[in-house]
């Protein structure tokens, strides 16, 4: 006898991370009644149940897209309730993204994380009578590569952003993705994160990060270069707004012709685009990541920090993460102790990319 799920009863807040997101949220009044879910002819309500999962975490706008888009990879392949999904489905839609579809490992990881998550939401709420994700083994994680930035690619990048319409806006963007930040966490910056802490005496300027991907908020030491890029861009600022700024105010605005967009914050979106714009001039494979790459490699190599306190700067968490930049460093502490055991490199000799 099949026994019909409940159709949970979505309560949407204001601010869910479904909105933020701007993905659409379903009106109280089109939750169907619970004898309608078993698979209608015509009707599809696993939507809802994706929504409302959505609803119940606190994620970050591209978290909510990043899940939306693995659990329609699996709605698109699979057109069954969710409650009549079996194991041997599970493992095949596996095989269909490794193989079919030749996506990474780690992306197949990701993708059926965010299915196992589902359902273990899915089976707390009472919603399935069973998890096909159990014993289902995800692929065995493949350690990335580091994408730093060469110091050649840098300059190249600086020298871009002179073209831009707002090079004074997109160099200090730039500036903040190559001190370790993430795009939406330069979007989420607002003028009074720019502040001084006092470091053993010094007067240090940093970045607050208040909003960050898995809670990794904290503060970020500014080079010197960097002092000089914020401090350009402030003076500029306040010109173009007229008025002395303001520690609430955005810490980068949009300048798109649209009216609606104009002088409102600049969003992730918006820094991506600058980011594409920048590779088709430079002709550099560029995406904002690229600049946390950069950080990461350079706190290692260039200025010696151990793991944990480039760990603690970059707001890392997991080690397993953070792997792909310590292979990089011993890989040219290796290179270095060839090149110096065989007479090629001197201690009055370096040589750097």
């Amino acid at each position: 006898m099949r026994h019909p799920l409940p159709v949970p009863r979505l309560v949407v807040s204001p601010l869910t991370s479904i909105e933020r997101a701007g993905l659409p949220v379903p009106e109280a009044s089109s939750v169907l009644p619970p004898n309608t879910l078993a698979c209608a002819e015509g009707s599809d309500l696993r939507q809802t149940f994706v929504d409302s999962f959505l609803a119940a975490r606190e994620l970050q706008p591209n978290s909510v897209r990043s899940y939306q888009q693995d659990l329609q990879q699996f709605m698109d392949w699979c057109d069954r309730p969710w409650n009549s999904v079996s194991q041997r489905q599970v493992i095949a839609f596996k095989s269909y993204l490794l193989d079919d579809r030749k996506l990474s490992k780690n992306t197949v990881r990701r993708v059926l994380q965010t299915l196992k998550s589902f359902y273990r939401w899915m089976s707390v709420s009472g919603h399935v009578t069973h998890d096909p994700t159990k014993g289902v083994q995800l692929p065995e994680a493949e350690e990335g590569e580091s994408q730093e930035l060469s110091d050649a690619e840098v300059k190249r990048i600086y020298q871009a952003v002179q073209n831009s319409k707002f090079p004074e806006r997109d160099r200090a963007i730039i500036t903040a993705l190559l001190h370790g930040l993430r795009g939406e966490e330069v979007s989420n910056l607002n003028v009074g994160d720019y502040q001084t802490q006092i470091v053993e005496g010094y007067a240090s300027r940093q970045l607050h990060i208040r909003e960050a991907k898995a809670g990794s908020t904290g503060w970020v030491v500014l080079f010197e270069e960097g002092i000089v890029e914020f401090e350009a861009y402030f003076a500029w600022y306040r010109e173009q707004l007229g008025r002395p700024l303001e520690a609430d105010d955005p810490m980068f605005l949009s300048y798109s012709n649209r009216t609606k967009k104009q002088r409102q914050r600049l969003t992730y979106w918006g820094i991506r685009e600058i980011m594409r714009s920048l590779k088709e001039q430079t002709g550099i494979d560029l995406h904002s990541h690229r600049g946390r790459h950069t950080y990461a490699t350079n706190l290692l190599i260039r200025y010696g920090l151990g793991e944990g306190e480039a760990m603690k700067l970059t707001r890392h968490r997991d080690r397993r993460s953070f792997k792909r930049y310590t292979n990089k460093k011993e890989i040219y502490a290796a290179q270095v102790a060839i090149l110096r055991a065989s007479g090629q490199l001197t201690s009055h000799k370096h040589s750097e990319d």
